[in-house]
């Protein structure tokens, strides 16, 4: 049956376009169109498929009146206006499926290298210097793991860090009877209380902006490693900068950041960043969690499913 025209505004993989035009639908494939030009032309489409360039908000929805589904490519909400598609018959998708291992793993990757100071140390040897002492690191072996957010991702870490035989201490507001032989479910002082390594899975919204803030670090019962792969914007950066300077915090692996055009920085923004890194505990990657060769056709492959299924 010929269905109407999406619109895909960011670069995915081949599978999802070809995939949707044995589907029925006419694909319109512009990867460079601008959140303006989105605007200009959305009126004309059924359905939608959008990353972060081109937020689908009320302004844009109004405009849509022929959209039946809007989709994300990866996870997190916060760029679809959900309650606004409820409220008018439009079926918001995300894909977390698509890249929970992918996130998984790079959270793994960037906790060993904050432990071993293996990005640190990289440097130095780049520079003629064989520094062996200084660079003595801390084994991820038997150590005591929080993850708040217990979602695709927050699981997905719980599970690569099995082999490291970790004490994994996991917390969801939102998530029940999760815990197994591995995984105690536990509540915030339990990880307060206990953990060596805090890692933060969890969505944006207005209750979680700045969850983890002077207050929240100042809970931990002892210093501790931070990992955020979720969104910069759960992160007081300021706040996370205060509390690695009085040594409430050991090291940070962060793949997102609050404001991540770094070329829009203000004085006050360009001064906390620069502080973070001259820290020389703190490790930082492009929003890249999640950005693998492999993620980028599961999620295509999930998006498919969940479009095919909301024309059952």
């Amino acid at each position: 049956m010929k269905k109407g025209k999406v619109l895909i505004t960011e670069p995915v993989h081949e599978l999802l376009p070809k995939g949707l035009v044995e589907l029925g639908f006419e694909v319109v494939h512009l990867p460079e169109i601008t959140r303006a030009e989105a605007l200009e032309v959305i009126q004309d489409f059924e359905g939608l498929i959008i990353n972060s360039k081109v937020v689908a908000n009320r302004e844009l929805l109004l405009k849509a009146t022929q959209l039946k589904f809007v989709a994300r490519c990866g996870s997190g909400k916060e760029v679809i206006d959900f309650k606004y598609c409820v409220e008018n018959e439009i079926i918001p998708i995300t894909s977390p499926e698509g890249n929970r291992q992918a996130v998984a793993e790079h959270a793994l990757g960037m906790l060993l290298s904050l432990l071993n100071n293996i990005h640190k140390a990289s440097r130095e040897v780049a520079a003629k210097k064989w520094l062996r002492e200084k660079n003595r690191g801390f084994e991820l072996y038997a150590k005591t793991i929080g993850i708040i957010g217990f979602g695709n991702t927050g699981e997905a870490f719980a599970e690569v860090l099995r082999g490291f035989n970790p004490t994994i201490l996991a917390y969801d507001k939102y998530r029940k009877n999760f815990g197994n032989n591995y995984i105690v479910e536990s509540n915030l002082n339990e990880i307060f209380e206990h953990a060596d390594v805090l890692s933060l899975h969890l969505p944006l919204s207005e209750e979680t902006k700045y969850f983890a803030n002077q207050n929240f670090f100042l809970q931990f019962k002892k210093p501790i490693w931070f990992v955020n792969t979720s969104r910069g914007n759960c992160v007081n950066t300021k706040d996370l900068l205060n509390s690695i300077q009085e040594e409430k915090i050991l090291g940070a692996a962060l793949d997102v950041l609050e404001n991540e055009k770094l070329e829009t920085y203000t004085d006050a923004e360009n001064e906390i960043f620069n502080q973070l890194l001259e820290t020389g505990k703190v490790l930082i990657t492009p929003h890249i969690a999640g950005w693998t060769h492999e993620s980028k056709r599961k999620i295509a492959e999930v998006l498919l499913q969940k479009i095919s299924e909301c024309y059952r």
